[in-house]
């Protein structure tokens, strides 16, 4: 089949302001001025931090959000664009604020997150279901975040059904902590990648061993490639039930500066290896690449790289 992208990105878009260093463990009033290092606006979210990894790969993509008709969502609108991402099915509205979050850092590169919902908030089915005609153009749709999209959720798994049915394959991302196993139980048949981090995945089935949490997966449904994002311990993949691989972490090509938007990362890498034709063991290890050029650069995208300098971290 013929496709015209091989993944639309959708789901939360917003601007993230990147405010660091601070002290984390200690209420802030207990100091009137804080002197920063970093007050950098840059772009966030799913929409954002996948869409510019597989552009920056060389695949070919398009992004699905809704923001504010305001400066901040012409700003991300723009630094999409900038970055070859097709977005005319990326919507502005009145009467909504494009959906913000600062990223609070401390000297230890840890950080936690302000977010106001805004636009994000405001997505619904129709998002998806009124753009099934553009989905159909895709090999991929990766929708996120799971967790922290209250309006569409219930209706989560009639969404990812009637998008298979285009013919296009679907990936999910979560955030939020994961959110529960329900709806998710109703979602995992209708998904053909899912791949949470161990804390969203415990948080989601209280199971703590990752082949616990995939089996559990299974229990629900779960006919496509799923598995269990590990940090430094990498990724344990189950491609087909009863098979398991252990995907490596990569060392990054430099110091960590951040780890925010690694995970929207790697989604991105693994979707761009497949779409290319990759195997699913060499589209995880690129996945696990552009993850790790990822944390080298202070914004969620600031330190992607094209194709052949990211495959070059694999040897």
């Amino acid at each position: 089949m013929t496709t015209k992208f091989d993944c639309i990105v959708a789901g939360i878009s917003c601007v993230d302001l990147l405010i660091g260093p601070l002290n984390l463990d200690q209420p802030l009033n207990q100091e009137g001025t804080w002197a920063l290092d970093t007050l950098t606006p840059t772009v966030g979210g799913n929409v954002s931090n996948s869409s510019i990894a597989l552009a920056r790969l060389g695949s070919r993509t398009a992004a699905l959000s809704l923001a504010g008709a305001d400066e901040w969502g012409g700003f991300l609108i723009s630094k999409l664009q900038d970055e070859g991402v097709n977005t005319s099915r990326f919507r502005q509205h009145d009467g909504l604020d494009t959906s913000a979050t600062a990223v609070l850092m401390n000297s230890k590169l840890e950080h936690i997150f302000a977010y106001k919902p805004g636009a994000s908030e405001a997505i619904d089915r129709s998002l998806i279901e009124d753009n099934l005609d553009f989905i159909a153009q895709s090999k991929y749709l990766l929708l996120g975040y799971y967790g922290l999209l209250p309006n569409i959720e219930p209706v989560l798994h009639e969404v990812l059904e009637a998008v298979q049915k285009t013919g296009c394959k679907t990936a999910l991302d979560c955030a939020g902590g994961g959110g529960d196993i329900t709806p998710l139980d109703k979602c995992l048949p209708y998904l053909d990648i899912y791949i949470p981090t161990e804390h969203e995945a415990e948080s989601q089935t209280g199971l703590h061993v990752p082949q616990d949490i995939i089996a559990k997966f299974r229990d629900c449904g779960a006919a496509g490639v799923v598995g269990v994002k590990r940090g430094e311990q990498g990724i344990l993949l189950s491609p087909i039930e009863g098979q398991f691989l252990t995907i490596a972490a990569i060392k990054p090509p430099s110091p960590v500066v951040n780890t925010t938007g690694a995970g929207d990362s790697f989604y991105g890498g693994l979707i761009s290896g497949l779409s290319r034709g990759m195997d699913i063991e060499s589209a995880a290890r690129l996945g696990t690449a552009t993850a790790s050029w990822c944390v080298t650069g202070m914004g969620a995208t600031e330190q992607l790289q094209d194709f052949e300098t990211t495959i070059e971290l694999l040897g």
